[in-house]
């Protein structure tokens, strides 16, 4: 689970990811660390991301943090394989989302995607992992 560029601030040092000076440096940043975690895996093996949407503080748009983590790990050599929804307890959600409605339409989030990649080849995750024994 990386940050989330600038929304939760996990350190005051200015190479935490949390601190870059721009979305752009952090896209940088952030595709460096997932290359050096591409090279440390072992070969044929899953790596998993939880990730979700941040929007630009200015603008109120999204940033795409989704599909930018996704094209970085396909640069950088894995291959997408899955995505799944993480459903959050929904807490306040209810109560704070009408005034965030009215005041700009849009939606609160209640979700983060799981992303699956693959650092092999595809062919080998039956001989890697064995079969799936639904017990």
């Amino acid at each position: 689970c990386p940050p989330y560029y600038n929304i939760e601030k996990y350190s005051k040092d200015p190479r935490d990811l949390c601190n870059m000076p721009s979305y752009e440096y952090f896209l940088i940043k952030y595709e460096t660390i997932l290359s050096m975690a591409y090279r440390h895996l072992r070969e044929n093996s899953f790596a998993v991301i939880v990730v979700s949407e941040v929007r630009n503080p200015d603008t109120g748009e999204y940033y795409g943090l989704v599909p930018d983590t996704i094209k970085a790990m396909t640069r950088v050599g894995f291959k997408y394989y899955n995505e799944i929804i993480l459903y959050n307890n929904i807490g306040s959600l209810p109560i704070r989302a009408p005034k965030y409605f009215d005041q700009s339409r849009k939606i609160g989030r209640t979700h983060q995607n799981i992303l699956v990649f693959y650092n092999g080849d595809l062919s080998t995750i039956e001989s890697e992992f064995g079969k799936f024994e639904n017990t």
